[in-house]
């Protein structure tokens, strides 16, 4: 073998290494496991050599080319192909130890524990495979005989870089966006072919083993943030972040959560403790048998938490996409913003946003605009900006005046700095809808953010509840079942089929998919306002109350008003019951704003026209955007025929028809 000189030591000195199990011969090219040969590759074998007599440091990729290709022209997939056979081999054996791992940005380093000694002199190694390499004038490949005997085709390779070993780095932003170009290179020659042309795969929370008591904020946003990424690739439908959270919670096993999420393939993570250092661990699993697609390990700064996350959607989506061409891979990549903190604080803000609630709205609010004045040009921030104040407002926490301006300033920002950021138009379509009641606004920018991102299921969600409202019943339900797909298990998508299955008479279907989400997620309380509803279509007044009961200490967060109510009711004071319950809420709103269509709404179960056209108009007025559904709701008709009443509904349906 050739004598390996690089800027470490000699691999030609006679000494034996001893790990894991494994000795390694450095002077008779031999390594054996337990008194075994075990078989490498000629290049795999130096590889391992050179790392294992450089342990005590990070070796860089330029210093291996150097070292073990020499005056060869390479590609960087060469070495990334030969690190993963590597590593595979010595996993065949000690499948729990990590052997070499990766510090993305700078190389590798060898980080099993070595044992070092004396040796004789013996023959070069006689059993190490055969390698078969084809040169050209720019590159060498690499075909190698795996286990099974099938042949490496080059064909699959990735667009060639020719290398020399004298030619520098042009910069450390060179090197660090080709970072996960190495990463991934070698599992992309030896990755299984897609099962069809559209994988589903889930990516577990990232879970904190460090003892570090990492901020869930940042763990759980940074996996919303590699599920973004994902979904930008083709051919790949990555369930939200919210349904998986859903489907592991009494859950530890990653297969059993695969199966409930109805996936191919499950991404698992972990930050794990390392002697001060930070580092996560990532794998691949094929649910189906179980079989690990690939496995890595990083060590990482805080700075680094860009290539980390590259690096796992670049070795996932390389595994399960057959070909992932230069604009896929451009896509795949595509940086939100340069500025870590910035990108840390947006993570968390997506976090709290995801909560749904006045106090995550709050959070994520502050967390977007400090990513913004750390980098003003971050238009994913801008948007997320605009997704708080549209939260704001469409949950009833703010009025209009204030939430709406905000919303559409924001929205704006976003789209000035990247026209192509889907998830604004989606919020600007759902102001249009609410607020504005502009149908062919609402109609263009979903049309538009669907077709930037057509495997995200949330403007479908969206955009199918409105064509449903807008009484577009069989077009809404398209869009529902698409997103259905995209997220079998999403409780809102569900609820939303119901209420479309709903309007287009379905009672019996919507109510059986209504029932079956309280089962998974009893807190939710918009299934039991769509089940108020449908019992009231059936005149069955005490369940329908019941399910409206429910709903409104849900949403309270206590029952101590509904508790007052139902004595009331129980007593058989039912009209005197709902006259206390609307006036305690028109005490509440005179201090604090709520939607007042909650005010109609109780006024409507008493048949009390006056009370409830008042609070009507004062809906209208507001721009209160849960006001359209009284186009559908049942009980307000017993005001069919009212002048004032038919005026109302004429206006709002005038606003979201063709």
């Amino acid at each position: 073998m050739s004598n390996l000189e690089g800027n470490g030591k000699s691999l030609t000195q006679r000494e034996l290494y001893t790990f894991s199990g494994f000795s390694l011969d450095v002077s008779s090219g031999l390594l054996t496991h337990s008194g075994a040969v075990v078989r490498l590759a000629p290049r795999v074998y130096q590889v391992l050599a050179y790392l294992v007599t450089n342990r005590e440091r990070i070796v860089s990729k330029d210093e291996i080319f150097s070292a073990v290709w020499q005056d060869t022209f390479v590609e960087d997939n060469a070495l990334s192909y030969t690190i993963s056979q590597l590593r595979k081999t010595l996993a065949a054996y000690e499948p729990d130890t990590v052997f070499v791992e990766t510090v993305p940005r700078r190389g590798f380093r060898f980080v099993a524990e070595v044992k070092e000694s004396e040796t004789a002199l013996s023959r070069p190694n006689q059993f190490a495979e055969v390698v078969l390499e084809r040169r050209t004038v720019s590159e060498e490949w690499i075909e190698e005989s795996d286990d099974a005997g099938a042949m490496i085709d080059p064909g699959r390779a990735l667009p060639a870089r020719t290398y020399h070993p004298f030619r520098k780095p042009l910069s450390v932003a060179l090197l660090f966006l080709l970072a996960v170009f190495v990463a991934g290179a070698g599992w992309y020659f030896t990755r299984p072919q897609p099962l069809n042309n559209q994988r589903t795969i889930a990516v577990m929370p990232l879970k904190d083993l460090s003892g570090a008591n990492v901020d869930n904020s940042l763990t759980l946003g940074l996996t919303d943030a590699l599920i973004r990424q994902l979904g930008r690739a083709e051919g790949l439908v990555v369930r939200p972040l919210g349904s998986t959270l859903t489907a592991a919670e009494g859950e530890s096993d990653s297969f059993a959560i695969g199966r409930k999420l109805g996936v191919d393939a499950i991404v698992d993570w972990k930050l794990q403790p390392s002697d001060g250092e930070n580092r996560i661990s990532a794998q691949l699993l094929n649910v189906a048998d179980g079989k690990q697609l690939w496995e890595q390990s990083f060590v990482f700064s805080g700075n680094d938490l860009f290539s980390i996350q590259d690096s796992v959607a670049d070795l996932t989506a390389r595994a399960l996409v057959a070909h992932v061409s230069d604009e896929q891979f451009a896509r795949l990549h595509e940086k939100m913003t340069a500025n870590s903190e910035a990108y840390q604080a947006y993570l968390r803000g997506r976090y709290h946003w995801s909560r749904r609630n006045l106090d995550g709205f709050q959070k994520a609010l502050a967390y977007f605009e400090q990513a913004v004045s750390l980098d003003p040009r971050f238009a994913e921030a801008h948007a997320g900006i605009a997704d708080v104040h549209l939260g704001f407002y469409d949950y009833g926490y703010k009025p209009a005046t204030t939430s709406v301006p905000e919303a559409r300033a924001a929205v704006e920002r976003a789209l000035a700095l990247k026209p192509t950021l889907s998830e604004a138009f989606s919020a600007r379509a759902s102001i249009a809808f609410l607020h504005d009641r502009d149908w062919a606004a609402t109609e263009a920018d979903f049309a538009r953010a669907i077709e930037l991102s057509p495997r995200d299921a949330t403007p479908r969600l969206r955009f199918g509840w409105m064509l449903s409202v807008a009484g577009r019943t069989e077009e809404g339900l398209v869009q529902l079942r698409k997103a259905e797909e995209l997220d079998p298990t999403s409780r809102i998508g569900q609820t939303n089929i119901a209420y479309n299955l709903m309007l287009s008479g379905d009672l019996q279907q919507a109510e059986s998919v209504l029932l079956n989400v309280i089962r998974t997620a009893p807190d939710f309380s918009l299934p039991h306002w769509y089940l108020g509803t449908i019992y009231f279509l059936r005149n069955d007044v005490e369940a329908s109350m019941n399910e409206y009961f429910t709903a409104f200490a849900i949403d309270e967060g206590n029952s101590e008003l509904v508790d007052a109510v139902r004595a009331k009711f129980d007593s058989g004071q039912r009209d005197a019951g709902l006259r206390e319950w609307r006036e305690a809420l028109e005490s509440r709103y005179a201090e604090k704003y709520f939607p007042p269509s909650n005010i109609a709404l109780v006024a409507a179960f008493a048949k009390d026209r006056e009370n409830t056209m008042k609070w009507l108009r004062e809906s209208l007025k507001v721009r209160d955007p849960w006001l359209l559904q009284i186009l559908h709701d049942p009980e307000y008709r017993f005001l069919a025929g009212d002048q004032e009443f038919d005026a109302l509904i004429n206006e709002l349906r005038s606003g979201i028809s063709k």
